[in-house]
């Protein structure tokens, strides 16, 4: 009981961080990036996000996790988010991408975020990979289309 409301208030809590709509297409960005984020490094780092999801080294993935993000997400909880993922069947290519800034609207934080969808091979998938300023990855959010 208290592995799943741990992991429904994660999963609210990532959904509140990441909460845009539907982005694709590699050459639009949407809303501009906060001041000192670049538009290509976003992607790259979303990438590299992306690249250990499909692999299932959730604990890197928390490791790149900024310190009080990761003090209350697991590899576990990681891997839960990943199950949209699993159920579309294995990872075949990034169909689209995109970047867009985004305010945190309790706290004021910026953050920018690269969305990426990904074919799989029954689905799409849309992976929104959430980084502050700094480039600390601050969330994730992996979702069937």
């Amino acid at each position: 009981m208290k592995k799943t409301r741990t992991r429904n208030l994660l999963l609210l809590v990532l959904t509140l961080i990441l909460s845009i709509g539907l982005l694709s297409g590699c050459s639009n960005q949407g809303n501009p990036l906060p001041e000192g984020m670049d538009e290509e490094t976003v992607l790259a780092e979303g990438r590299k996000v992306v690249a250990l999801l499909v692999d299932g080294d959730y604990q890197s993935v928390v490791d790149q996790l900024r310190p009080d993000v990761a003090a209350t997400v697991t590899a576990e909880q990681v891997e839960g988010a990943m199950a949209e993922a699993k159920k579309a069947g294995e990872y075949v290519m990034e169909s689209d991408c995109i970047t867009t800034g985004q305010t945190i609207k309790e706290t004021g934080e910026k953050y920018g975020e690269a969305v990426i969808m990904a074919k799989h091979e029954k689905k799409i998938v849309r992976y929104r990979i959430a980084f502050d300023p700094e480039m600390n990855l601050i969330g994730l959010e992996i979702r069937k289309v």
